[in-house]
């Protein structure tokens, strides 16, 4: 490969985030996984702020079916493209990172999306 090719990576992401359902009227009793994962949304998107290699879109936030309950697990999923190979571990810390802060689990399976070129 010259210095003017590049190789671009995809990868597809699933975070599944579990904390403590709860009341909607006892807050404090649960760990709201709602509030964890926008704060995950937020810092995975400050992400590509810090690179010009790295785009990164969600496509999916999942949790609860009850308007009065604070679900006990939430789902993230999106991709993520990049003009190197990128390794995911850095990703995997700052989410584990941010859940584990409000006493959070995360569990996150990374999947090529077969669309790497070169």
């Amino acid at each position: 490969m010259t210095m003017t090719e590049q190789h671009h990576s995809a990868q597809r992401f699933h975070i599944t985030i579990t904390g403590k359902g709860a009341h909607a009227a006892r807050p404090h009793e649960g760990i709201d996984v709602i509030v964890i994962g926008s704060h995950i949304i937020s810092a995975l998107y400050a992400l590509p702020g810090r690179s010009s290699t790295l785009a990164l879109g969600i496509t999916r936030l999942s949790a609860g079916n009850s308007w009065n309950v604070l679900p006990q697990t939430a789902e993230i999923e999106g991709i993520v493209n990049t003009q190197t190979q990128q390794d995911p571990s850095q990703i995997n810390a700052l989410i584990a990172g941010i859940a584990a802060g409000f006493g959070a689990e995360t569990a996150v399976n990374w999947q090529p999306t077969g669309t790497s070129t070169a």
